[in-house]
């Protein structure tokens, strides 16, 4: 609703300067009551789009029929033409746009003014005027459909994600909880069958029964240390693994939160050491993650000269993965070696 107001007091105004040249016509108050009438119709533009273009063209002829002083054809009529053209009336506009001009250039032409004037010269601008603003409503209304069919993309590829990852979740818990969980119900009716004929054999089972159920929340808890451990972007597993392979590795690193930006984090890392592990011919690896008040930033950099660079579905993919929290990762060479940076606003992960 605003900025429809805004749009029609644009109008509006421009209208009452145009009025105020006083070019041909007779001056009148009321013309300036039009233009303000023309302007108001601009509220409604949205919701209304053919009906305010309608009575747009109509109140034009209304106001030049009246005698009042010219404001051209395109002033008047540009916005509602935008407007039509932005909901998704192009061939309303078009219509519109063309038949204010040939009335207007039939009109002018009966009271004589001169044919190379009225159809060469300004219908010519009238008409460009005219058509940049239903292009202008035609391009905002495709990039708001780009937009539209982007989001459902990024939504589709969220669920289609969270689906692996619950899959890979329930596999792991699966695999880690089945057998040791199917061989204490194994045990646990053994015991009962035997409690009353073999003591000794139930005592034995029931034995089975308790070890296998240890075994369960051991593997329980090793699995949501590992789940948690990607969770809370904990680094130290790939500082062990790239010092195994020979690097000298700096790490200076702040907690992160929240624990979805932490996991990009963790991925960002990984991607860069995993580069460096393979592509580098250096032998020093910094890593250093940094969330001020300002936003996050984390960079690793390896002292390599980078002839055998990184490239491929590794980095764009995970450019994705920090687009899709509304950071940004920049990979290239730096005056140290390779380096790897991404930066994320403040405020956390973007909806």
């Amino acid at each position: 609703m605003g900025l429809n107001l805004a749009v029609g007091v644009g109008v509006a105004v421009v209208l009452a300067i145009v009025v105020s040249a006083g070019h041909g016509g007779s001056e009148s108050g009321v013309a300036y009551v039009w233009a303000a009438g023309l302007g108001a119709l601009m509220i409604w533009r949205r919701r209304y789009a053919r009906t305010v273009l309608v009575l747009t063209v109509l109140g034009m002829f209304a106001y030049y029929a009246a005698g009042f002083p010219a404001i051209g054809v395109a002033v008047p009529l540009a916005a509602a033409l935008y407007s039509a053209a932005e909901a998704g009336h192009r061939a309303s506009a078009v219509a519109a746009a063309a038949i204010a001009l040939v009335v207007s250039a039939v009109f002018r032409l009966a009271e004589g003014q001169d044919f190379r004037f009225v159809v060469l010269y300004d219908a010519i601008g009238h008409a460009a005027l005219m058509a940049a603003a239903i292009v202008l409503g035609e391009l905002v209304r495709a990039r708001r459909r780009i937009d539209a069919l982007t989001g459902r993309q990024i939504e589709l590829e969220a669920g289609r994600r969270l689906a692996e990852h619950k899959q890979a979740l329930s596999r792991d818990l699966h695999d880690a909880l089945g057998h040791t969980l199917t061989v204490a119900a194994v045990h646990a009716n053994v015991a009962r069958q035997e409690l009353r004929r073999e003591p000794a054999a139930a005592d034995a089972a029931l034995g089975h029964v308790g070890d296998a159920v240890t075994r369960a929340l051991a593997e329980l808890r090793s699995t949501v240390r590992d789940l948690r451990s990607d969770a809370s972007a904990d680094l130290e597993p790939l500082v062990v693994a790239a010092r195994t392979a020979g690097f000298e590795v700096r790490l200076d690193a702040t907690p992160v939160q929240p624990p979805e930006l932490a996991s990009v984090v963790y991925r960002v890392v990984q991607e860069a050491v995993t580069n460096a592990m393979r592509h580098s011919n250096g032998a020093t690896i910094s890593i250093d993650v940094r969330q001020p008040e300002t936003g996050l930033t984390v960079r690793v950099r390896d002292d390599g000269d980078g002839a055998d660079a990184p490239s491929g579905s590794g980095l764009n993919g995970l450019r994705e993965r920090v687009a899709a929290v509304g950071g940004r990762l920049e990979a290239g060479r730096s005056a140290t070696g390779w380096q790897v940076s991404a930066e994320f606003p403040a405020g956390g992960v973007r909806a």
